[in-house]
C-alpha cells in the first residue's frame, strides 16, 4: 500500500540543515556528550517534564523506527520482511560498530 504523504517524508534532520542545532548531550541511543544535538520533543515522567535532544545519527535512527512503524501499520513489506519485524535479538560488533546479525542494521547502543 502506498501512502503518498508517508513515502514523501523529507530526510531526517542533520547538523547544519537550518534547524537550531546546539552542542550538548544526546538523550537517545548514543548518549554522547558535547555532540551537535537538536530538540526533538518533550518527555513526561511521573515526577517531571524534560526536553529531549538528539544528535544526527540518533535522529536518523528514530526516523527509521517511526517509518518502519508507519509502514508496519499499513502492512508494507520491506526487504522481504514485514516492516518493523526485526527485534534485533542477535547483535554483533563489527568494525567498531554494533549491528544486528539478522537485518544488518547498525544499532546505536
Amino acid at each position: 500500500m502506498s501512502v503518498a504523504w508517508r513515502d514523501a517524508w523529507p530526510l531526517a534532520a542533520q547538523p547544519d540543515d537550518g534547524n537550531q542545532w546546539l552542542t550538548g548531550v544526546c538523550w537517545l541511543y548514543c548518549r554522547r556528550e558535547a555532540a551537535r544535538v537538536l530538540w526533538v520533543g518533550s518527555v513526561r515522567t511521573p515526577g517531571a517534564i524534560g526536553d529531549v535532544y538528539a544528535c544526527g545519527p540518533c535522529v536518523a535512527e528514530l526516523d527509521h523506527m517511526v517509518r518502519n512503524q508507519s509502514h508496519g501499520r499499513d502492512g508494507v513489506e520491506a526487504a522481504g520482511h514485514r516492516a518493523g519485524a526485526c527485534e534485533h535479538w542477535r547483535i554483533e560488533k563489527r568494525g567498531g560498530k554494533t549491528r544486528c546479525q539478522d537485518c544488518k542494521r547498525q544499532l546505536y547502543l
